[in-house]
């Protein structure tokens, strides 16, 4: 694809296939029943499920060797996820820390972690992002989206809606100005980062070079942006005006730090929320008896969203390191280890989900680990929820809505950062 004369669309379409194929490795489309026989035969593995599969694992990005035990059962992925002190995360930040200097709320530990996040949480807060709903998401979706696909009875779910939406919806929320080309440069400079951890040795040598250059652009972009805003003086109600009213033991944020905690914050802003609501309509999809369930009645809406995230997660598996000698799932694992915690085989765990293949709206939902858990889970959850909600609530009102059988049924693929290629439909007019 020539990088001049491509559509912007297109070229973010490219980065997200990128980042799919890596993820994707070797590994089956459908890893699930992997996941039940491993779980069943052996749910503390020695070795790193990822890595065998030729998929990229944050347990041990830059293929150093680092031990690694993978943990299958939900209580055990649990625990390692409620103990930040004796499970730590400094190893999330191998893979693509280094293009974003390595300012990296994930990869953060203890004080450093807990100080950063108190100090830019709010805008993300559930409270917060509920009231965006009718002020700012559904207005981008329905005027900017739904307005223009509406009469043309088909489209690309991935391509014309669940890629451009969120990521139009936070950027608006950041404060960032109404310029299509900005928005798409930023998010193809955020995907290209990290689209950086690659297994192939061919491949990596472009993608963690192209990931530098995109996370120095970033910031070369965000800071005049931040500069503007501080100089127009009107601190409005978006997280850009946050930052810049953030007391940081007395002192405010630069303009630097600024610009260096967007950047942050941009890697995971839109393309995880892209694969989440692609995800979630291809499994409404095949299930038209749950979509009908829902359509009927919208007080099901948030439980469709919680319900797909739960049985095909976007993030399918995280990492820590112990920080001294643990046991886990009545296996030693030393210090130095790394554990691989596959979320998605937790979430089909039938020691705590019942029927858990099933996509049930009336599940009895247990802590919901999609989003990782405990200090470290998503701080921007209640914004990827939020949109999904509104994106599923307006989908529901196009009649018909179908699969188009004029091409490929979509699939759903990676062991992690799954998402499906394209999601063609069709619906009445």
């Amino acid at each position: 694809m020539d990088p001049i004369t491509a559509d912007p669309l297109d070229r973010m379409v490219a980065d997200y296939s990128l980042v799919t194929n890596g993820y994707s490795g070797k590994a089956p489309a459908n890893p699930y029943p992997m996941f039940e026989e491993q779980r069943a035969r052996c749910p503390v593995m020695h070795g790193d499920l990822l890595k065998q599969h030729s998929v990229p694992s944050m347990a041990d990005y830059m293929m150093t060797g680092r031990p690694t035990v993978t943990l299958l059962r939900y209580k055990d992925i649990h625990s390692v996820l409620m103990d930040p002190q004796n499970w730590q995360s400094y190893i999330v930040g191998d893979g693509f820390g280094a293009a974003v200097d390595n300012m990296l709320l994930t990869a953060m530990d203890g004080k450093e972690h807990d100080h950063f996040r108190a100090l830019l949480q709010r805008p993300f807060m559930r409270s917060e992002t509920r009231k965006l709903m009718d002020t700012l998401i559904r207005p981008v979706l329905m005027q900017e989206f739904i307005a223009e696909l509406r009469p043309r009875g088909k489209a690309d779910l991935l391509r014309d809606l669940a890629l451009p939406y969120p990521i139009r919806a936070i950027y608006e929320y950041f404060g960032f100005p109404h310029d299509t080309e900005l928005l798409q440069n930023l998010a193809s400079w955020a995907i290209q980062v990290v689209a950086a951890p690659q297994t192939d040795p061919e491949l990596a040598a472009i993608t963690i070079p192209q990931s530098m250059v995109a996370g120095q652009a970033m910031y070369d972009t965000l800071l005049p942006i931040v500069q503007a805003y501080r100089q127009r003086g009107e601190m409005k109600a978006d997280i850009l005006g946050h930052m810049m009213q953030v007391d940081d033991n007395g002192q405010p944020f630069s303009d630097e730090q600024i610009a260096a905690f967007v950047r942050m914050l941009l890697l995971a802003a839109g393309e995880t929320t892209t694969r989440s609501i692609a995800n979630m309509m291809v499994q409404l999809l095949e299930n038209p008896d749950v979509m009908e369930e829902v359509r009927a009645d919208r007080t099901l809406v948030p439980k469709a969203v919680l319900e797909t995230m739960r049985r095909d997660p976007t993030a399918g598996a995280v990492a820590r390191v112990a920080a001294k000698d643990m046991e886990v799932g009545g296996i030693a694992v030393a210090k130095g280890t790394a554990v691989l915690l596959s979320i998605a085989s937790a979430n089909r765990d039938p020691e705590v989900y019942e029927d858990p293949d099933r996509l049930w709206l009336k599940r009895p939902m247990r802590p919901l680990l999609s989003f990782g858990f405990g200090p470290h889970m998503c701080m921007g959850m209640h914004m990827a929820l939020a949109e999904m909600e509104v994106a599923l609530d307006a989908l529901l009102d196009l009649p018909n809505l179908r699969f188009d059988p004029a091409h490929p049924h979509p699939q759903i693929r990676g062991l992690n950062l799954r998402g499906p290629d394209a999601v063609p439909v069709l619906w009445d007019v």
